[in-house]
């Protein structure tokens, strides 16, 4: 049933009102003997009470209308409203939708003052419907409301009840309240974390947390991290566009495949991300999009040795990289089996000659280097810098960035 179709049940419905109200005398009673009841009569309280019961679209109209119309056209009102409401079924989910949609910009939703204590004193407005806006219109928002210090943290919400009950640290309870926080990171939501207590090496404190080291505990931790943030900040929807973009690249499985230590590469790209989050927050900036997250990945994984190995690995696989000579032990190349001037092992793969540099630390350029300036030396006593390695093209021969930054943070 169409707009047309509407325009006539409604006219149809109009023309009834119309034509009994003609016949209507002035006193109220009914006109005439048509309908076998004597002119004047009136349909009692206690009959009107009980044709609301019966047909509740009745309510809608005030009692002196309905003791104006006979029951014959109280009848075919009711049979109008039921062909109303099968229009309305009929028309389809996305018209309702978009007609609901426009009309929340003239609907305004008192909020009244009352107390709310998180826990056994719950405020209504709570429980108001979610918002419409865009993701990062509630980020800019609630940066508007909260300023730059968060939320105090707990630890005390029902995680038990999805299935997650003691996968969140104590620490990453108390980093995910403050989406400013800078300390924020993946392996907090890891359950081979949880009961990890903080330790001092050497005079610094250690927060005792291992790597993630599989693809599934990453996954998990994901999860745990996404659910964890629902509960503290329902409107941040940060951690679900880290998800969204692993999910659509099936967790980077094509770059990653055949390397060793996928969930450590993983997991440091999304304390990457978690990371640059927290600096947007505080310079009032929208949080990294799906849109934007493919480029830092390729920028990310791009910087690191790992890049190149896998590159060489795919090129192997199809006949177009280096190739063995015959004879050869498994490993080594053709022309001496040198890579600047390192001896590349049996059974070793093939990693391109410009990624070593004799001077610059590559863990420090991973994020894996916790020694201080000055402090970090390679196992024979040579002293390595802490400056960046990352090189826009590794196939040409030209210096390294050089600065005072880590080229997993920046490039």
């Amino acid at each position: 049933m169409g707009d047309s179709q509407l325009d006539e049940v409604m006219a149809e419905a109009t023309l009834y009102a119309n034509d009994e109200n003609d016949r209507v005398p002035v006193n109220g009673g009914m006109a005439g003997d048509h309908d076998g009841q004597e002119a004047g009569f009136k349909i009692s309280d206690h009959d009107l009470d009980n044709l609301k019961k019966r047909h509740p679209f009745l309510v809608e109209y005030s009692d002196t209308m309905l003791r104006s119309y006979p029951i014959e056209t109280l009848l075919k009102l009711e049979s109008t409203s039921i062909k109303l409401k099968n229009l309305e079924k009929s028309r389809a989910a996305e018209e309702r939708l978009a007609v609901n949609r426009d009309s929340l910009v003239d609907t305004l939703i008192k909020v009244k003052e009352g107390e709310d204590n998180r826990i056994t004193r719950l405020h209504e407005a709570r429980f108001l419907p979610g918002m419409s806006c865009s993701a990062s219109k509630m980020w800019e928002a609630a940066r508007k409301q909260l300023g730059n210090k968060g939320h105090q943290a707990i630890g005390t919400y029902d995680m038990k009840s999805i299935g997650l009950a003691g996968h969140v640290t104590p620490q990453g309870w108390g980093a995910i309240h403050d989406p400013g926080s800078s300390s924020i990171s993946l392996k907090m939501f890891s359950i081979n974390n949880c009961g990890r207590k903080l330790s001092f090496k050497n005079g610094e404190q250690d927060d005792g947390l291992v790597d993630v080291a599989e693809v599934g505990e990453f996954k998990m931790a994901l999860r745990v991290m996404r659910e964890a943030m629902a509960f503290v900040h329902p409107w941040n929807k940060s951690v679900a566009a880290i998800e969204g973009f692993l999910l659509q690249s099936h967790f980077c499985s094509k770059d990653l495949e055949g390397l060793d230590k996928q969930a450590v590469l993983l997991t440091q790209f999304t304390d990457y991300i978690l990371r640059e989050n927290s600096n947007r927050w505080r310079g009032l900036e929208a949080f990294v999009s799906i849109e934007e997250m493919k480029g830092a990945w390729d920028s990310f994984f791009g910087a690191r040795p790992q890049s190149m190995l896998a590159k060489s690995r795919r090129g192997q696989s199809s006949g177009s990289g280096p190739q063995q000579g015959q004879g050869q032990p498994q490993g080594q190349l053709s022309g001496g089996g040198q890579l600047g001037g390192r001896q590349v092992g049996a059974g070793r793969p093939y990693v391109h000659p410009s990624l070593f540099y004799e001077d610059i630390c590559v863990m420090w350029n991973v994020g894996k280097c916790n020694k201080a300036p000055g402090n970090c030396f390679t196992k024979g006593g040579k002293p390595l810098r802490h400056v960046c390695n990352f090189r826009p093209d590794y196939t040409r021969n030209m210096p390294p960035c050089g600065a005072n930054h880590a080229s997993c943070f920046y490039h």
